[in-house]
This record gives structure tokens, sequence and C-alpha cells, in this order.
């Protein structure tokens, strides 16, 4: 009876020490309010997009809450305008920032600009003094106000890329200064993560026009990252954060009596010899990030599999020959024994389960991204058009006259003019578009519940 007892404790302790359990975010926690507070490059929501996408898959029982509060145009000081009225009165626990490229004044640095050398000198000089000293109050109230505050250096402004815009060079300088001014400020406050992503985009532009002079990371205007800009901003985060690359790692051993060597987020049950192969369940505590062909530019040199996408299934112990995977009956690779012996990454395999789920979170994701974006319209008419003519924003009607009376005089083109049209249509919704927004973010984590399924490696005859 001892030795049964005896052989029973050993055998718990010893499948105990296979497994490492949940992974958990050294940033988030359940129930956050996760705030992405800065200009047009966050109200776009492209990086904002590929965070939550990993938040979601990654940690699918967190169910944080995302909030963009990006404005188009915005600024250091512009943020501390609206500090209290709306980004403090959302209460959040985790803070992102982005602020700079609305604050050098572009226009100094245009090639046709009338000022003298001197003056633009002293011009740019007071431009970074008060962007430093804005910055500063800014970082100080959300610093104050969130358990975490994740400063995004700004991302980069590309003056080198062989494209129609003209470029006003020396804008690129005056971005990477004004990181290094943000990292400064960072370092005496213990809750700042800074993540340099002026210093990742440049980087990946500078070998994208390597071999291709036209191409950018960044948008045709030469300012708001594209996609896959988006993507890169993200995965710099991610690293900076050191937030986690697994996904899920699996690694059994072969034979009569198969045992689970190592289990990584995730648990196996009905491990089973089969055919020459093994059988098992598995339940995996993340889906994989499925990734948009917008963001191959920047992962094909940034490697985000490998990074933070890993997906592993190893099997050890095999006799050699060929494999084929199936999961829930249906095969998704053929492979080695020396393969599986070494591990496979399935995170990009589009014929896993798993895979098409992570599909559906992706599109709700970018469904999300397109609805926010929109309904942030809304704050930048009030931000910046509206802006002393209305005291009460919650007064439709006052607020649509005011609209209105901007829109008939003339005065009202380009972007400004479309904002004010989808003001007096979307006004009386904003409510409503911020609850189908929040809706959608209760759908991808649905949608990205895990499940348990059933895996054979089964050789080929």
């Amino acid at each position: 009876m001892k030795r049964f007892i005896f052989a029973f404790v050993l055998s718990a302790l010893s499948a105990s020490a296979f497994a490492t359990g949940k992974i958990s975010s050294p940033v988030l926690k359940s129930g956050d309010t996760v705030a992405f507070v800065g200009d047009s490059i966050t109200h776009g929501g492209h990086a904002v997009e590929h965070i939550m996408l990993y938040y979601i898959t990654r940690y699918p029982d967190m169910r944080a809450k995302f909030l963009n509060l990006g404005i188009g145009g915005d600024s250091a000081g512009g943020l501390l305008r609206r500090m209290d009225s709306e980004i403090l009165k959302s209460r959040p626990s985790v803070s992102f920032l982005m602020i700079g490229m609305n604050d050098c004044n572009r226009n100094l640095y245009a090639a046709d600009s009338k000022l003298s050398s001197a003056d633009r000198e002293k011009r740019i000089a007071e431009t970074d003094k008060r962007y430093a000293e804005n910055l500063e109050k800014v970082v100080d109230a959300l610093s104050k106000n969130s358990r975490t505050l994740v400063l995004f250096t700004p991302s980069i402004y590309d003056q080198t890329a062989k494209i129609k815009a003209p470029a006003n060079v020396g804008v690129n300088g005056a971005l990477k200064r004004y990181g290094e001014i943000g990292a400064k400020i960072a370092a005496s406050r213990k809750n700042v993560i800074v993540a340099d992503i002026w210093s990742a985009l440049q980087g990946i532009n500078e070998a994208l026009q390597k071999s291709d002079p036209s191409a950018t990371i960044i948008g045709s205007d030469r300012v708001h990252p594209s996609s896959a800009g988006g993507f890169a901003m993200a995965q710099k985060y991610l690293s900076d954060a050191r937030e986690s690359p697994v996904v899920s790692k699996v690694s059994v051993i072969a034979g009569e009596n198969p045992q689970a060597a190592l289990l990584e987020n995730c648990d196996i049950s009905e491990l089973k010899s089969r055919d020459g192969g093994v059988s098992f369940k598995l339940l995996e505590f993340s889906l994989p990030v499925v990734l948009s062909k917008n963001a191959d530019p920047a992962e094909a040199r940034t490697d985000f599999q490998e990074n933070f996408n890993r997906e592993i299934l190893k099997v050890k112990g095999l006799a050699k020959g060929s494999y084929e995977v199936r999961i829930d009956g249906a095969c998704v690779g053929t492979y080695s024994a020396s393969e599986l012996g070494a591990g496979v990454n399935l995170s990009g395999n589009d014929k896993t389960p798993q895979y098409a789920q992570a599909e559906k979170v992706a599109k709700i994701c970018s469904e999300i991204r397109g609805k926010y974006a929109a309904q942030r319209n809304l704050y930048y008419v009030e931000h910046f058009l509206l802006k002393g003519k209305i005291s009460d924003f919650s007064d439709v009607q006052k607020c649509a006259a005011a609209a209105r009376e901007i829109l008939e005089s003339g005065k009202a083109y380009g972007y400004g003019k479309f904002a004010l049209e989808f003001y007096l249509k979307n006004k009386p919704r904003e409510k409503q578009m911020l609850e189908e927004v929040f809706a959608l973010q209760n759908d991808a984590y649905a949608a990205a519940e895990t499940k348990t399924h059933f895996y054979e490696i089964i050789p080929l005859k």
C-alpha cells in the first residue's frame, strides 16, 4: 500500500513538473481598461488593432476593455486640454501614449520655407522646448492615474522614400529627438514602459528602401503608418514590454507508453500510442495570431511567428519516416520524424481549426478598428472645429447647428468638411456607435474562447 501511495505521489509530482500552466501578461490584468491616447496615428488605429488582437487571442479569458482616444491633428498641448474632460474620465488601468508628429511643426522643415536659417533654428528650438514641457505634463497625468503607462516614441516621418509627396527633410530627426525626450522623462518614473517605435520603423524602412527606393512602411503622405507599419509598432511594443512569445507548447515522447515531456500554456489528456504514432486531446489556453497580408512587409523583417507566435508541436521517439498530423480528423500537414522531433510551429498553418478560429477574431478586430476610427471623427470636430462655440456637447441640437454654420460658411474643406458632414449625420448616434464597438469586443472574446482538439500523429503507409 505504501509503495502504491509513493508511486502515485511520484507520478503526480512528475506530471506537474512538466506543466508550466497558463502564461500571464506582464502588463495587462483581467478586467483592465486600456486607453490608447494620441493623434491621427492612434485615431486610425492600425497599431491599436494589432495590439488588441494579440491580447484577445493570447489571453482570451482576460476580458480587457480597449479604448481608442486618438484624435487626428492632436498634440501634447491638445492632450492636456482634454486630459480631465475625456482621457482621465475613462479611468484607464493601462495607458498607451504616442504623440509628437503634430508638435514638431513640419512646415518649419519645408524646402520652400520663407524663414531665414537663424529664425528657423530659433523656431525649432522653441518648438522642441514646448514639446518637452507639455509631454512631461502629459506623462505625469497619465502615469499618476494609470497602473502602467506605455510611452511610444513617435513613429517616423519618411523623408527618404522616392514618392510623389514632397519631403520636409529634418522632420524625422525632430521625431527622433522627441523620442529621446520622452525616454528621458520616463526614466524617472517606475511605472512607465518605453517602446522605441521610431527605431523599429526606421530600421524596417531603411531595409525596404535598399531594394526599392519607393517602398515605405509609412503611407503615401510620409506621416501615417500603413497597416504593416501598425503591425511593426505592435510587435516592437510586445518586445519592449517582454510579452509572451508562446501560444502553446506541447512535447510528447512516443512509444508503447507515451509521455508528456513538456506542456506550456495547454493541457493534455488521453495520450495514447496509436498505429506507430500517438494521439491525444489538447486544450490550448491561447489562439495563434493570424496575420493579414498587409503585414507582410514588416513580417518579412521581424519574424513575428518565431518571436511572438509559437504554437509548437513536438513529438520525439518516432521511427524514421513521414507522418500525417491530424486535428479533429482532418489532415493539417505532413512532417518527417526529424521535423516533429525538433518541433513544428503550427501558428501559420491555415488548415488548423485554431487558425480558422483566430481568423474570425482577426476579422472582428479589423471591424472594431474601422468603427472606432469613424466614431473618433466626432471627437475631432468637437476638439478642433467646435472649440469655443459649444460648452455642452451633450446638446445634440446646438452641436448640429454650430457644425452646420461652419459648413455653410464655406470655410471647411478637405478632411474638415468630411468630418463636419459625418458629424451632422452621426452625432445623434454617438452613444450607439460606441456601444457597437464594445459589443464587437465582446464578440471577439467569445470567438477567441479556446476548445479541446483531438490530435493524431500517424505514420504514412
